[in-house]
């Protein structure tokens, strides 16, 4: 499914549903220069576990044009424009259903930074916040977080793909055989949260540093052992720009890589039905009564 995030711009969508129409649904944002069809294994896998889900392709990758000199998309509107229209689609598909988003690795990074742009209540009525996060093998680019190769990594690695970026209009990931063609935009805004810590996207109208520490939301972060791309101190990294969330942290038992999970999903998958199903259990009408505290849908 096509869907315009903004005149004459589209952003391509999967939809795989579950069994029970009101079951929850997953919006699954990819990894950096992962295609939405390499998750096409996963996708059944989390219908199977009572979770729909809507795998979003990043802008222009679904497109003969491609990424190129013309993309010129960053966190900012993949966290507002692109995420508010996903969200649309989602709910428009199963009106019922609770939406939670999935986000790996750099897909983690919208997850966060859009349902913190989205925390108020007019944006819980246009139902643009999600219910909750599942964070998956993702932590900060800051160098910080990588401990004795961090700044080479991190630090310098990010910031000559920011200036090729620069240079060339865009990552030219497909010729050097790494991360695939990126917006130039965003690549930028990736390497100066790798530099610096903070979240200041090009464009962005609010303070994503204020509306992340901000966010109360309720956060699954699954680290997996041995990720070198996503080590736990990096997840901590990233867990410090949302010190209010409601976070719940799981570590993975299995022995994958940073992407290779997506086809051995099977714990992975396993921990994030627990958790969503057990958040929806804690929502529901009879716990609310149980515990005597008024949770909104």
């Amino acid at each position: 499914m096509k869907l315009e995030w903004a005149p004459g711009e589209h952003v391509e969508v999967a939809f795989t549903p579950a069994e029970d129409e009101a079951a929850p649904l997953l919006v699954v944002w990819p990894a950096f220069g992962t295609p939405a069809r390499f998750y096409r294994h996963l996708a059944p896998a989390l219908a199977a576990a009572g979770l729909a889900n809507v795998v979003v392709e990043y802008p222009g990758r679904e497109t003969p044009r491609g990424v190129g000199r013309h993309s010129s998309y960053g966190y900012d509107a993949l966290a507002t424009k692109v995420h508010e229209a996903v969200m649309t689609y989602a709910h428009r598909e199963r009106p019922e259903a609770p939406v939670y988003i999935l986000g790996h690795s750099l897909g983690a990074h919208i997850a966060l930074f859009a349902a913190a742009m989205h925390a108020g209540d007019d944006a819980t009525r246009a139902g643009f916040s999600p219910r909750g996060l599942a964070l998956v093998a993702t932590g900060s680019p800051y160098w910080r977080g990588f401990e004795r190769n961090g700044f080479l990594r991190s630090y310098l690695g990010t910031g000559f793909m920011a200036f090729v970026a620069r240079t060339v209009g865009y990552w030219p990931g497909d010729r050097l055989k790494f991360w695939g063609r990126q917006s130039g935009v965003l690549v930028a805004d990736w390497a100066r949260l790798a530099r610096t810590g903070h979240v200041r996207p090009k464009g962005a109208e609010r303070s994503y540093d204020d509306a992340l520490a901000a966010y109360t939301g309720d956060v699954l972060a699954i680290s997996l052992p041995e990720d070198p791309l996503a080590p736990v101190t990096a997840l901590e990294e990233l867990l410090k720009i949302v010190p209010r969330a409601r976070v719940t942290r799981r570590h993975a038992a299995i022995r994958v890589g940073h992407i290779q999970w997506v086809r051995r999903h099977e714990e992975i998958v396993g921990l994030i039905a627990e958790w969503v199903h057990t958040q929806e259990a804690e929502q529901s009408p009879n716990a609310r009564a149980t515990t005597g505290v008024d949770v909104q849908a």
